[in-house]
């Protein structure tokens, strides 16, 4: 039986690039400490080393919040899994509206995830890691998420 937060909603390749890499950023970190160090890569290249840096705390400070709080223990998709699930779809919607500017929307979202208390304060946080992705996203080779390395891979 799949664990809430699980359920495939969709695909990497199916998304805009940055919010694939968001998802993919976010697996990373939350794999292990050498997965830190490559969102940092991505973060240091688009900002330098200082404005890295200063992104970087925001994107750990958004993740931590969301399991800080979370209702549940959150769900994420393997590394090398081409699904979105649908907590992380959560998380790219969030973000994707709050770097819009629609932070009622982005609370709403976030609402799905954490209590009501805590919603505002991540869709705010939310707003800086979707400006940081979008610029990562067009400094980077395209996403680890592709076709053409997904068919190589497999999904679960």
């Amino acid at each position: 039986m799949d664990s809430p937060g699980s359920a495939v909603v969709g695909r990497l390749t199916n998304v805009p690039p940055w919010e694939a890499e968001l998802i993919l950023s976010m697996r990373l970190w939350m794999d292990s400490l050498e997965g830190q160090e490559k969102v940092g890569t991505g973060f240091a290249r688009c900002f330098g080393t200082a404005g890295g840096r200063a992104e970087i705390r925001q994107f750990e400070r958004l993740l931590t919040a969301l399991c800080a709080y979370a209702r549940r223990p959150l769900v994420r998709h393997g590394l090398g899994c081409d699904c979105i699930g649908s907590d992380e779809a959560v998380l790219q919607t969030l973000v994707r509206e709050a770097a819009r500017g629609d932070l009622a929307e982005a609370a709403m979202v976030a609402s799905l995830l954490v209590p009501a208390s805590q919603a505002e304060h991540v869709a705010l946080m939310a707003a800086q890691v979707g400006l940081a992705m979008q610029c990562i996203a067009r400094q980077s080779p395209p996403p680890r998420g592709t076709a053409e390395t997904v068919r190589s891979r497999t999904l679960h």
